[in-house]
C-alpha cells in the first residue's frame, strides 16, 4: 500500500511590512487586441529548465492556474516554460489575484513551523505566501504557498527580478498585447540644461498618505524650493508629512481604484503620488492588469500587455470598456508618463487598496474573490 505523505507546512515568517498626455479619447476610440505568441511547438517541456533562455528578454509574468495546478512563465509576451505546482489545500487556499515578487531568499526558514526550510523563496505577500521549492504532487498540498519542483524553483529564482508580476486564477489566463488611446504613454525627456545656466532646484512632489494616515495634502501639490540664494524657511505647522523622505527609484506601479476614485503611484514599493480621477457613475471596472512591455521615451511609445482577472459572481467590463469609464487629470498622466519604464504595471479595479497593500514597503496587491 502506498504510504501517504502529509503536506509539509508552508508559511513564511511575518515581516514588517503622457509628453504625451493621452488626451481624452476621441468619440470613437479604436482598440486593438493582438493575439499572443503561441507556445513553441517543440523544446518547451513542463520540467526542462535547462531549455529556458539563460536570461529574461523582457518583463516576466508568472501565471498560476489553481484548477490545472500549473505555472506558466511568460517572458516579453511569450511562453518560455510551464511547470506543475502544488498550491494550498482547503482551509489554507492560495489567494487569487495579482501579486508582485516582493522579496527573494535562497534559503528561507519558517519561524512558525519548526524552522521548516523553503529553498529559493520568492515572496508575493507579506502575510505569508510565496513561491518556493517543495514537494509537488500536481494537486493542492500546501498551506497556501506555491510549491515548485526543485529544478524549476532554482532556475526561476535566477530568472526573475523583484517587481515581476504574479497572477493567480482558477482557470488559466493569457497575457495579450493591447492598445487603447486612453492608456498611458511615456513622457519625452526634457532637454539637458545649459552648462552656463544657473542651477535650478527640482520640484519635489509630496505623496499623500493612505486612508487612516495623518494627513491628505491637496491633489497634485508641488512644493517648489528656492532655485538660488538663501532658502526660505518652510512653515513648520502646516507642512504635510510625506511617507517618503526622498524620491525613490525602481519598479513603478499604478493603481486606479473605482471604490476610492483615485489614482495611486508607487515606485520602489513606496507611495509617491496620488490624484482623484473621474469615473462614470454606476460603472463596473472589473479587474485588469496592464504591463508596460517596452517603453520608448524618445517617441513616447509604450507597448502594453493586459490580463483581465475573473471576479466570481460579477459580470464586469472588459479592459477597453473599463478605460473608457475613467477620466484621468492631465497632471496625473504626466506624472505617470515621466516614471514609466519596461515592467511598470497598471491595475484597474472596482476595489480599494486591500489588506495586503501596506502603507509602505510593498506593491499594490489585488485580491479577487
Amino acid at each position: 500500500m502506498k504510504k501517504s505523505v502529509a503536506p509539509a507546512p508552508c508559511s513564511l515568517a511575518l515581516a514588517s511590512l503622457s509628453l504625451l498626455l493621452s488626451f481624452p479619447a476621441p468619440a470613437v476610440a479604436r482598440t486593438r487586441f493582438i493575439e499572443p505568441t503561441a507556445l513553441h511547438s517543440a523544446g518547451w517541456s513542463e520540467r526542462a529548465p535547462s531549455r529556458w533562455p539563460e536570461k529574461a528578454k523582457g518583463p516576466v509574468i508568472l501565471a498560476v492556474s489553481l484548477a490545472d495546478q500549473r505555472l506558466t512563465i511568460w517572458d516579453n509576451g511569450q511562453v518560455v516554460a510551464r511547470s506543475p505546482v502544488s498550491t494550498g489545500v482547503a482551509g489554507h487556499e492560495t489567494p487569487r489575484g495579482a501579486f508582485t515578487l516582493l522579496q527573494k531568499q535562497r534559503m528561507h526558514r519558517s519561524n512558525i513551523y519548526s524552522n521548516a526550510p523553503m529553498p529559493f523563496m520568492q515572496r508575493i505577500t507579506w502575510s505569508g505566501v510565496a513561491l518556493h521549492q517543495g514537494h509537488v504532487t500536481g494537486r493542492p498540498a500546501s498551506h497556501g504557498c506555491i510549491r515548485l519542483p526543485a529544478d524549476v524553483a532554482k532556475k526561476l529564482f535566477g530568472y526573475t527580478r523583484i517587481g515581476a508580476r504574479v497572477i493567480v486564477t482558477d482557470q488559466p489566463v493569457t497575457p495579450a498585447a493591447f492598445e487603447h488611446p486612453k492608456l498611458f504613454s511615456a513622457l519625452a525627456p526634457e532637454p539637458a540644461p545649459s552648462a552656463l545656466a544657473p542651477p535650478q532646484a527640482e520640484p519635489v512632489r509630496l505623496a499623500a498618505l493612505y486612508p487612516g494616515g495623518e494627513t491628505d495634502p491637496p491633489k497634485g501639490e508641488l512644493i517648489l524650493p528656492a532655485a538660488t540664494g538663501q532658502p526660505e524657511p518652510a512653515p513648520q505647522a502646516e507642512t504635510p508629512k510625506s511617507p517618503v523622505s526622498r524620491q525613490p527609484t525602481g519598479h513603478v506601479s499604478i493603481f486606479i481604484s473605482g471604490k476610492e476614485r483615485k489614482l495611486f503611484i508607487r515606485q520602489g514599493f513606496e507611495p509617491v503620488y496620488e490624484s482623484p480621477v473621474e469615473i462614470r457613475a454606476g460603472a463596473a471596472l472589473g479587474a485588469h492588469l496592464f504591463t508596460a512591455m517596452e517603453v520608448d521615451h524618445k517617441s513616447s511609445a509604450v507597448r502594453w500587455s493586459r490580463v483581465s482577472l475573473p471576479v466570481k459572481g460579477v459580470s464586469v467590463s472588459g479592459p477597453a470598456e473599463a478605460l473608457e469609464q475613467i477620466e484621468i487629470p492631465q497632471e496625473a498622466r504626466l506624472e505617470v508618463g515621466r516614471r514609466l519604464s519596461a515592467g511598470a504595471s497598471l491595475i484597474i479595479s472596482d476595489q480599494g487598496l486591500g489588506r495586503e497593500t501596506g502603507k509602505t514597503a510593498t506593491d499594490f496587491i489585488l485580491l479577487t474573490p
